[in-house]
């Protein structure tokens, strides 16, 4: 065994964890900008139909002031807007007591694999089933099975800043794809 860590992770942590999928990881990116796309093109298709219908008079053009302002207030509003929506739907979760995490676990990590040991049950992964790592500087780091499924290394669980160093180079040797934010 390289490393063994115990987690212990609080709602926040899985909080940070669902923000920072949606709106920073490869995989949140993607979605969003999609459906950025979809409402501009949307909002153009209505501003270009309200043009065309008032044949490009004056009170056409000032017909699509208000598409313009609420693109604009979409595109600056749809982040915080998220995040407001991820809180809500963790309160929710943990209301009902179905969290998506365990808030306590013991990772080992091996040559071929690593193993997440909770009070409910054990896993193993092999380091070819891991997409990416995302790294957020002296924070946390996530070992991205799939775009759903992640492991969850907050800094606490490093007794040193050397062993995060030495955890890192190790990952970096068995997973491909490492990013760092």
């Amino acid at each position: 065994m390289h490393f063994k860590f115990n987690i212990n992770l609080t709602d926040q942590d899985y909080l940070n964890y669902n923000i920072f999928w949606m709106l920073k990881s490869p995989y949140g990116k993607k979605q969003l900008l999609k459906f950025r796309i979809t409402i501009a093109i949307l909002l153009a298709t209505i501003s270009l139909l309200s043009l065309f219908g008032g044949e490009f008079s004056a009170d056409a053009w000032i017909s699509i002031i208000p598409y313009v302002i609420l693109l604009i207030l979409f595109e600056l509003l749809l982040n915080p807007f998220f995040s407001w929506l991820l809180k809500g739907n963790i309160r929710s979760l943990k209301a009902k007591g179905k969290m998506g995490y365990s808030p306590v676990s013991e990772i080992e990590f091996y040559d071929e694999s690593f193993i997440e040991i909770t009070p409910d049950g054990k896993s193993e992964q092999k380091y070819s089933a891991v997409e990416r790592v995302s790294v957020i500087a002296d924070k946390v780091i996530y070992i991205h099975v799939n775009n759903v499924m992640s492991y969850i290394l907050p800094s606490s669980c490093f007794e040193s800043k050397a062993q995060h160093n030495d955890f890192l180079d190790f990952v970096r040797t068995k997973c491909a794809n490492v990013d760092t934010y």
